[in-house]
């Protein structure tokens, strides 16, 4: 998961309640991360509007079973997670929190990596 770069990340409730171990930035700064880890990066896919659509439907599941998860899991975590997946519709469709799949391969000393050099190569196999 990202941010924006100048949107304020995931915020003291998602760092609370939803995911407290993530720690959300800018994806460019994940890629020097990597990078900086020795890692080569070779592919950055953000998904952030199919995420929008994910996060709808399980929305939408949500409401439908709404007796039934509170059953499961008791009225205050179902509605700590109703307003989450509001919050972050909202915000994945106003670009303030994405989600982004990264590549990234470890060169061998001699520059090699074995992985295939094109998008459609990897594909392939």
């Amino acid at each position: 998961m990202s941010r924006g770069t100048h949107a304020p990340g995931g915020g003291a409730f998602i760092e609370t309640y939803i995911a407290p171990d993530m720690h959300m930035r800018p994806v460019g700064r994940t890629v020097d991360l990597l990078e900086a880890a020795g890692l080569e990066s070779r592919s950055v896919e953000s998904l952030r509007e199919h995420y929008t659509a994910t996060i709808d439907a399980w929305r939408s599941h949500l409401e439908r079973r709404w007796s039934h998860i509170e059953d499961q899991v008791g009225r205050t975590i179902a509605r700590v997670w109703r307003l989450y997946l509001a919050g972050a519709s909202l915000a994945f469709s106003e670009r303030r929190m994405g989600v982004d799949q990264i590549l990234a391969v470890r060169p061998t000393r001699e520059g090699t990596s074995a992985t295939p050099p094109t998008p459609a190569d990897w594909y392939a196999l």
